[in-house]
Order: structure tokens, then sequence, then C-alpha cells
């Protein structure tokens, strides 16, 4: 069922449509907040934030519009606003101190995914993480993101050749 099905469904006090609702979104929504916050805990903040707002303003959805977009934005903008509350913050990095977090075992997944919060621009992480994570095609994407659908393949392409040169092998100098 379309996202927007569910929001006519949850506008009309079905609660049972908010669970397969959360379900088709909730990946879209935790990657465009990693890729705003660059922090995990923060993103699913941001993830339980968003379904709150969702369910707060339903009523003010307008029946017809990309569903997914709305959701989007909400999404955005709490990231973006927390990402404004914290400035003054220090981030200490994990990795630099493991046994401190107890992140000494992660998997492979997980690596890749930090390591692409670090090596790629915002979008090119979101765009990355909703092709390869969440299985959206690039015109969804660009929907979504309120972006031309050759600039979401031109920034793919560029996240992909990104993280092949980062998981290159280095050469030795001599």
């Amino acid at each position: 069922m379309s996202t927007d099905k569910l929001m006519k469904k949850l506008i009309d006090g079905e609660q049972s449509a908010f669970e397969e609702l959360y379900k088709q979104t909730r990946k879209t929504v935790y990657y465009v907040a990693l890729s705003i916050l660059r922090e995990k805990y923060l993103a699913e903040d941001v993830m339980q934030s968003t379904y709150l707002s969702v369910l707060k303003n339903a009523a003010q959805y307008k029946i017809g519009t990309n569903a997914t977009a709305w959701i989007i934005k909400i999404a955005k903008n709490q990231a973006l606003n927390l990402k404004k509350s914290r400035k003054r913050e220090t981030c200490v990095d994990e990795s630099e101190s493991a046994y401190l977090f107890d992140t000494c075992r992660t998997d492979d997944y997980g690596l890749l995914i930090d390591l692409a919060r670090r090596t790629l621009s915002d979008d090119e992480f979101t765009i990355l993480m909703l092709v390869s994570s969440c299985g959206y095609k690039r015109r969804e994407i660009g929907e979504m993101l309120d972006m031309p659908v050759p600039t979401v393949t031109w920034k793919y392409n560029n996240a992909i050749e990104k993280m092949k040169s980062a998981l290159a092998p280095k050469a030795v100098k001599k």
C-alpha cells in the first residue's frame, strides 16, 4: 500500500496504518537524519521525534501529495534543528577511544557506514544509503530530496568513486 494511502487511513483514525507507514519509511528517515547529524544515536532520536510529529500533525498532511517526501521533510527539519542546537558541544571520535565506548567489536557494515559518513558529503551519503540500504530508485530519491534525477545519479556515482578510493589499499612510499 502506498504511503499516501496509509496517511489517509491514519488521518481517518486507523492507528494500525502507522505501523506500516513506519516500516515503509524508517530506513529513509534514519539515513536522512544520519547524513545531517553524523551520529547514530542522534539519528535515532530524530527518528523518534519525526514519527511523533507525523502522528501529531497527520491531519495537516494534504492527501494526494508525496507522503514519503512530507515525512522526510519533517525528519530533515528535526535533524537540522538538533544540529543547530548542538553546535557548542564537543564531539569525541569513538574509534579513537573505542575502549571508553565499548565499540571495539563491530561489524563490517557498521564500519562501512562510518567510513561513508566521514568520506562523503551529506547529499552523497544520503543518496548512497537510500540506494544501497533502502533500495530506492534514483527517480524516487529525486522526488524525495527535490533534486533532478541526473544530479542524484551524478552524486551517487561520485559517492561510489569516493568509497572505492577510500577502500583501496594505499601504495607504500619508498
